[in-house]
């Protein structure tokens, strides 16, 4: 008869005949330390809620603990079946430490981006003190690759800096101060530059609104010196654009090579700090 039930209920005898029940219910769970339930029983909570309805039995038939299993929330369901450092469509992705980018990479792949077109963020550039140090100036780079093509944006706010008292003077923090360059050109990070422009942001105010860039080989140039004190020979004019008004843009007639520094240096005299003057300097490399 006990076979027949089994059969019927699509459960087989028990491998071991110690008495204990494999499943149960009721409105109380069985305390710790209850006899009589088998390792692995199932107790049905006919008065528990969400978390407390199912419990298994992580005890033994002579001493039991029913620990309640919870449902998988939609989170966790998305974790079943992920391996690590792989994507897989509506399955979560989980990085191993040496599968980052490749889980990445292959997530664009499955929504139609290729590997090679994702930009990867390269080494920042470091502008030297006597850009930095300004009040109120701000010169922040940005530096990425997309495919074989490199991308360098250099957003620089005059506000704070001098323009010099000859024309052709370094632009930077005023009484001298050495290390004016606004960041210096790597094959490594920038590639080798092959194009190039300059858009007028706001227009510059204070200071002489003839703004040029130049590329120097030396990153000592001091403000308030000629630009070919800041390199062994003459100092390399990248664009000559004259004055600046806002929605401007210049593109460069020349182009900085690797380990050159980019200054910018003023087309006319006034010696006088600007008030205002934003520019955004893009340079394309392979």
């Amino acid at each position: 008869m006990q076979t027949r039930i089994l059969k019927l209920a699509r459960q087989g005898l028990p491998t071991n005949e110690d008495g204990g029940l494999l499943s149960d219910s009721g409105a109380t769970v069985p305390v710790d330390t209850t006899a009589g339930y088998r390792t692995g029983a199932i107790f049905h909570h006919t008065d528990g809620g969400a978390g407390t309805a199912f419990y298994v039995n992580e005890g033994t038939v002579l001493s039991s603990l029913f620990v309640a299993i919870a449902g998988l929330t939609v989170a966790q369901e998305a974790l079943l079946g992920a391996t690590a450092g792989t994507a897989t469509a509506s399955v979560a992705v989980i990085l191993d430490a040496n599968a980052a980018v490749d889980a990445v990479k292959t997530a664009a792949l499955s929504v139609g981006v290729s590997g090679s077109e994702l930009p990867v963020v390269l080494a920042d550039m470091t502008p030297g003190t006597g850009i930095s140090t300004g009040t109120n100036t701000i010169c922040e780079h940005r530096v990425t690759k997309v495919g074989g093509l490199f991308r360098t944006e250099i957003l620089i706010d005059l506000t704070g800096l001098n323009d010099g008292g000859t024309a052709n003077d370094i632009i930077g923090k005023d009484g001298g101060t050495v290390n004016c360059h606004i960041g210096q050109i790597l094959a490594a990070v920038n590639g080798t530059i092959t194009a190039g422009r300059i858009s007028c942001i706001e227009t510059p105010a204070g200071g002489d609104p003839d703004v040029d860039l130049y590329a120097a080989d030396g990153g000592v140039g001091a403000q308030d010196a000629g630009i070919d004190t800041a390199d062994t020979g003459s100092a390399a004019k990248l664009l000559d654009h004259g004055d600046w008004a806002a929605g401007e843009v210049g593109i460069l007639t020349a182009f900085p090579p690797a380990n050159e520094y980019l200054y910018l240096a003023c087309g006319a005299n006034t010696a006088a700090d600007y008030s205002a003057g934003i520019f955004v300097i893009e340079l394309w490399g392979v």
